[in-house]
């Protein structure tokens, strides 16, 4: 994490909670369309459409990008696609419940991975807003029992994936030109959505196009990609990795709130204390921090 103010934190976490916001829309856009078409066609166009959208904005540096730059794009967009891949393979062999949860353990992973390599112990803060964070995820995803199986297993790969890209982005992205970095990375995954298109035999393209299809493919590439990654790659340095992860862990909030507004669905009691506790898990060690510099002014006030 760079070196900011308290002005430059509140805004970079305003811009992340956008970006959990922009995953969050994914989600009901995207359910009526992987309905009619597989769902690796339509990731493969959602970043295949957000890579030629960028270019016009990125085409002359990345005539002019350095070899570390396309390194470092192509290593995070390795690490964002294989997090995609075993997400969509992991769910197809288990249920959303278990993917749901079992996907969120990347806030463990990134609080574990991150005091490694800081050579310290997460203070209780970070544990207690880990454990709100995780308590919310498995309301929402109303787990009765967990059994792991072979799909589960795929979705715990994906978090553990997740966890490195974002602490990746943290150490790396500060070195270069956060544009360029977001295309690369975009890129990056795109010709993997395409490899594996490929290897399960299904074809690249639809043999026809309905307004489904049309539309998450405008809003995912617009809101979810190109908008959400950039956001992600230039501004996330700006606070603490694991800060980031509760941060993006409001992502299933947002689907289900676009959900009731899009697909007039409803919010369960589940839900709703699932979403509160992943508020809070966000929101604690902020009011932690205040309470105890507080606290501290007071006792040397007396």
């Amino acid at each position: 994490m760079e070196k900011v103010n308290a002005r430059q934190r509140w805004l970079a976490e305003g811009l992340l909670v956008c970006v959990a916001a922009g995953w969050g829309i994914g989600f009901p856009v995207m359910k009526s369309a992987v309905d009619v078409y597989p769902v690796l066609m339509v990731l493969f166009l959602r970043f295949l459409l957000s890579t030629l959208l960028m270019l016009p904005l990125t085409g002359k540096k990345l005539l002019r990008v350095q070899r570390s730059t396309l390194m470092t794009g192509v290593l995070l967009g390795t690490l964002l696609g294989a997090t995609y891949l075993l997400l969509i393979f992991g769910l197809q062999q288990t249920s959303a419940a278990s993917t749901g949860f079992l996907a969120g353990l990347n806030v463990i992973w990134v609080l574990l991975l991150a005091a490694l390599l800081a050579g310290r112990f997460p203070g209780a803060d970070a544990w207690l807003a880990t454990g709100c964070a995780l308590l919310g995820l498995a309301l929402m995803s109303d787990i009765s029992s967990l059994q792991l199986r072979q799909g589960d297993l795929l979705v715990i790969a994906g978090s553990f994936f997740s966890a490195l890209h974002i602490l990746a982005l943290d150490r790396w992205s500060g070195r270069h030109d956060t544009l360029t970095l977001t295309v690369i990375q975009i890129a990056t995954m795109t010709v993997m959505m395409l490899l594996a298109l490929l290897g399960t035999g299904q074809p690249l393209f639809p043999d026809h196009v309905d307004t489904s299809l049309l539309t998450a493919l405008l809003i995912t590439a617009v809101f979810s990609t190109v908008f959400a990654f950039w956001v992600q790659t230039h501004y996330q340095r700006f606070t603490t990795p694991t800060r980031a992860i509760l941060i993006y862990n409001l992502d299933p909030v947002f689907s289900a709130l676009f959900a009731v507004w899009l697909l007039h669905e409803t919010l369960s009691d589940n839900v709703l204390t699932g979403g509160a506790f992943i508020l809070l898990g966000m929101c604690l060690p902020g009011v932690l921090s205040t309470f105890v510099q507080r606290y501290r002014v007071r006792k040397v006030a007396n």
